[in-house]
Parts: C-alpha cells; structure tokens; sequence
C-alpha cells in the first residue's frame, strides 16, 4: 500500500492497525492479510510501528473471539521492543475483551 509507505513513526502504527478496522470479523484471513506487516519472529525489525499496529489489527479483527490469535498475541508481548509489546498488548485486550477468559 503506498499510503502506508508514507507513514513514518505512530502514524505508521496508526495506519497498520486501520487495516484490522476495515477487515474487521475475516477470522480466517487475518493472518494473510497482515502477513506482511507483522513481527517475523527472528528478532529483527524492520518498522516496529508497523509491526506493532499491524498486532493490534489482529487484535481489531479478532476483538472479543478470545480464540486463536490470543496466544499468537502473548508471545509478542515478550518482545523487547516497547512499541511491538504496545500493539500487542492492545491487540491482546481486545481479543480477550468479553470473553470471561482471566489468563
């Protein structure tokens, strides 16, 4: 997305996470569709802003599933980046938000 190239620092995280707004409820796609902006997991990041909003996206699309992408979420959290560990928590109430899950 060119718009998204644009976008520098929290407008990067802000722009990321719209994404989750607008395919809010496609469970099933949420994965592919933030593919490319989330956390590889090697430890290297290219744009935690970008990776941070694109973990709370997941948690947007997700919101009050409590189900798949929780635990997906968790591990992000241990993230030593401070904006990575912001998407993901955020992401990780919102999936969690009604479910009566206290974990």
């Amino acid at each position: 997305l060119q718009w998204l190239a644009k976008a520098t620092n929290w407008s990067k995280f802000t722009a990321t996470a719209s994404i989750g707004v607008i395919h809010r409820g496609h469970y099933k796609e949420s994965l592919k569709l933030l593919q490319p902006y989330l956390p590889s997991g090697n430890g290297n990041s290219n744009s935690p802003y970008q990776e941070g909003g694109a973990l709370y996206a997941l948690g947007l699309i997700h919101a009050c599933d409590g189900g798949e992408q929780a635990s997906f979420l968790q591990e992000n959290i241990k993230s030593k980046n401070e904006i990575i560990q912001h998407g993901a928590s955020l992401g990780l109430g919102l999936t969690a938000m009604a479910t009566g899950d206290n974990a």
